[in-house]
């Protein structure tokens, strides 16, 4: 296995070729130029330029040095598509990541080749399929299963982790979390609420600290004190946590005026206690939520939902792998921002201050 700096050299050079630096020149410079460009020692530079050899972006003329292999200009044209696991009717956040991939696959005419488990990914494969031109690089949906994304740099293979939900610097799309987090946090704050509790899942996600972070935030901003005890836990599968009814169920005094659900299907488990409850949904307590796809009956219910944007997720995937198949790898994440979905889950707003939301 290469070290860091090798791997640094290696990637650097191999941009600098895709992105025409050497377009110029008949031969490279030579390794002692290199290594005085780079500021490393030639046997550095002699292995990096040995590495791209092999994977036919350079050929050696003997006694010459190494010229860039003149091919027909590439064009990201397929694209492996590689879930964490199968697809199901209840995938509604990967439906919309996929029809979002696939779309933006279809604005640049590419073709988009589907792989779920059980099947596997095999490295040695893919980086004979990438030289060979077969595939032009890998978008992965939050995670990759069977292999290490460092390998995947090393072996110098174009990928994209659409729906980035973890703390890694590696090129991937996601929400503007933080954005959100604050977003939700000044619509409630607009329309008066004060007393606000917050039904999540674990704060161990990364993307769930991430909103926690900029929904606090919004509250120190107006000086609206907030208490962890009142962040609720509970999962996909699982039932509501028996301390989210005993808190709905407490005096008007004693519960929250409003509540921010992390994920609209909790906020149908919050709808379905207040319906049990008889307890008037916004008079009574007023519900703010995420994401506008978990929850199919939340727009006839009345949420107020800050979209999740998985369809431009999709798409800005594959126009980011474009970028890192034309220009070389760069470990750069975009963050697209949510748009409030009003309903009738909340009151009327206090003032006529309006929200601004990022575009």
């Amino acid at each position: 296995m290469g070290r860091t700096s090798d791997i640094k050299i290696i990637n650097d050079l191999r941009k600098k070729i895709r992105s025409g630096g050497f377009d110029q020149v008949t031969f490279l410079p030579s390794e002692r130029k290199l290594a005085e460009e780079y500021q490393v020692g030639r046997g550095i530079i002699r292995g990096a330029l040995k590495v791209l050899s092999e994977e036919g972006v350079l050929y050696n003329v003997p006694r010459r040095g190494f010229r860039v292999k003149k091919i027909t200009k590439r064009r990201l044209k397929r694209i492996i598509l590689r879930l964490p696991i199968q697809m199901s009717a209840r995938a509604y956040e990967a439906i919309g990541l996929v029809d979002g991939i696939c779309a933006g696959a279809n604005d640049i005419f590419a073709e988009v080749i589907l792989s779920t488990p059980p099947a596997k990914l095999n490295l040695s494969e893919l980086k004979e399929r990438y030289n060979a031109n077969d595939i032009q690089g890998i978008i992965f949906l939050e995670s990759s299963p069977d292999l290490a994304f460092d390998d995947i740099v090393k072996a110098g293979i174009p990928f994209v982790i659409a729906n980035l939900e973890e703390e890694k610097m590696y090129p991937g799309v996601c929400m503007d979390y933080r954005g959100i987090g604050r977003s939700a946090g000044m619509e409630l704050i607009q329309r008066g609420y004060r007393n606000i509790a917050v039904y999540s899942g674990s704060p161990e996600h990364y993307f769930y600290r991430e909103i926690l972070a900029g929904f606090r935030g919004a509250l120190a901003e107006e000086k609206i004190p907030f208490d962890d005890a009142k962040i609720l836990i509970g999962n996909w599968n699982d039932p509501p946590p028996a301390a989210l009814r005993k808190l709905l169920s407490k005096s008007k005094a004693q519960r929250p005026d409003a509540i921010f659900t992390l994920r609209d299907y909790r906020a149908a488990q919050v709808f379905s206690i207040c319906e049990e409850l008889a307890l008037n949904i916004p008079d009574e307590l007023g519900v703010i939520s995420f994401d506008g796809i978990t929850w199919p009956g939340a727009e006839k219910a009345g949420l107020s939902t800050i979209s999740e944007e998985v369809s431009e997720i999709g798409r800005q995937a594959v126009a980011l792998l474009q970028q890192q198949f034309e220009s070389g790898y760069d470990p750069v994440k975009l963050m697209i921002s949510g748009t409030l979905l009003p309903g009738k889950s909340l009151r009327e707003k206090k003032s006529s201050t309006k929200v601004v939301y990022k575009q």
